[in-house]
């Protein structure tokens, strides 16, 4: 065997195993914003695998047109790389932008509740002061 069918057989069993992997993470994400990037990777690295067998396969057999073959598939890889971060970086900037907003409106709620406290405080204060002064009126008749 020569060296470069060892290299391309090393590199097609690392690329099965980063789609075993790519499998097993979009099952675990598949829902949501992330999971759909996680599928597009998925398809990059089928894409992948191809650019592979069809590298092996023309170690074996060569055949015109693999070469031009093997560049479309890995072209196909990198866009579809790209998209899938691209949609990952969106999500997460989204998510980001929503905290963000969570935390101006947490910090707008938290003022009203520190308002309506304090008028609860004053009324209740209100509210004491008729009674302190019937009191104070009662013990004095009495």
């Amino acid at each position: 065997m020569n060296l470069t069918v060892i290299v391309d057989l090393l590199l097609l069993a690392l690329t099965l195993v980063a789609l075993w992997f790519g499998v097993r993470l979009h099952s675990l994400l598949r829902a949501g914003e992330l999971g759909r990037a996680w599928q597009f990777i998925v398809f990059g690295v089928i894409s992948l695998v191809l650019k592979e067998l069809l590298r092996l396969g023309n170690q074996f057999m060569p055949v015109p047109g693999t070469v031009f073959m093997e560049r479309v598939a890995e072209a196909g890889f990198m866009v579809l790389l790209c998209y899938a971060l691209w949609r990952q970086w969106s999500a997460f900037e989204f998510l980001h932008g929503r905290q963000r907003k969570r935390t101006r409106w947490d910090r707008v709620a938290k003022s009203f509740e520190a308002l309506s406290e304090r008028e609860y405080e004053q009324t209740q204060e209100g509210q004491e002061t008729p009674e302190k002064e019937w009191r104070e009126q009662w013990y004095r008749k009495a």
